[in-house]
């Protein structure tokens, strides 16, 4: 596994991600609702890695669309750095790969459309996609 870095535009909310594969082997999904274009969010995930967000501050939790995911923002600059959901002892998410250190060596986003899938759908789609998530 390889560890990437992150933080927000003011460096009070920091991510890490662990992946199985080199950051050059993903493309980061690009979803084209209004709330994460105007924001330039890129999600990165993978279900055999481990996503981990520490903050000074709690951090700002943000519902949209179906309201079942939970955007995660800093509290001192509002920027966005990953999405999860959570449901009794499951908590995964992704972290908004624009705020990664390495980003340049992502390969391009692609666009997907998660508003066009049923409520179900969104969690199945997660529960295969998302990664192990830890909040401090």
């Amino acid at each position: 596994m390889k560890t990437y870095y992150g933080k927000c535009e003011c460096g009070t909310s920091e991510i890490s991600i662990s992946l199985p594969q080199n950051l050059d082997c993903y493309a980061p999904r690009a979803c084209n609702c209004d709330f994460c274009t105007n924001r330039n969010i890129e999600y990165l995930s993978d279900n055999k890695g481990i996503i981990t967000i520490k903050s000074v501050k709690p951090l700002n939790q943000i519902k949209q669309g179906s309201n079942q995911a939970t955007f995660l923002g800093c509290a001192t600059c509002s920027t966005i750095i990953g999405v999860a959901y959570m449901n009794g002892d499951v908590c995964v998410g992704a972290v908004n790969a624009t705020r990664l250190t390495d980003k340049s060596l992502l390969m391009a986003s692609v666009s997907i459309s998660p508003k066009n899938l049923t409520p179900e759908e969104k969690i199945e789609r997660w529960l295969t996609l998302w990664s192990p998530l830890n909040i401090t």
